[in-house]
């Protein structure tokens, strides 16, 4: 397997990512509302030498493509984050099982080969109101993906 290099495409901007993650939070505490934020890495298999940019730009068009118009991807480094507003523990495994499935086939890429993926998903929640707090809904996403790691490929970790 093989990690790849940082790669921006088809994501928002860590600034506007901030911006974004700041408001849901304030309006989350405001008017407690559920939140939940996906954190995930990607590993892939390829069957030719593909250039690493190629496969990254798939799969980000592939996950990208498949979120609805109010969640809000970012990528820091080699970690994906998804802000779910107004989304429970439930609907966000159910974001969760779907980018499982997706990447469970193979994707041919243009010169004719084929990449596989696998996901480590950690997910954390939160049912809004006062004690929402960035830094630990973010603590707990990444918490959660390394014990998502210690089980296994295409594995999903909500409670820690």
């Amino acid at each position: 397997m093989k990690n790849y290099p940082s790669h921006k495409g088809g994501l928002y901007h860590e600034n506007v990512f901030q911006i974004l993650m700041d408001f849901e939070i304030v309006r989350s505490i405001r008017y407690p509302t559920p939140m939940s934020l996906i954190c995930f890495e990607m590993k892939y298999h390829a069957s030719g030498e593909e250039e690493i940019q190629s496969v990254v730009s798939i799969f980000e068009t592939a996950f990208c493509s498949r979120l609805r118009s109010v969640d809000i991807p970012v990528r820091r480094e080699e970690k994906y984050f998804i802000l779910l507003p107004m989304t429970d523990e439930a609907g966000a495994l159910t974001v969760c099982d779907r980018l499982v499935s997706i990447f469970k086939d193979e994707f041919k890429t243009e010169q004719d080969n084929f990449i596989q993926y696998s996901l480590h998903i950690g997910v954390a929640s939160h049912q809004g109101g006062v004690t929402l707090m960035k830094e630990i809904l973010i603590q707990a996403a990444e918490s959660r993906l390394q014990e998502s790691h210690l089980k296994g490929e295409n594995s999903i970790v909500a409670i820690g």
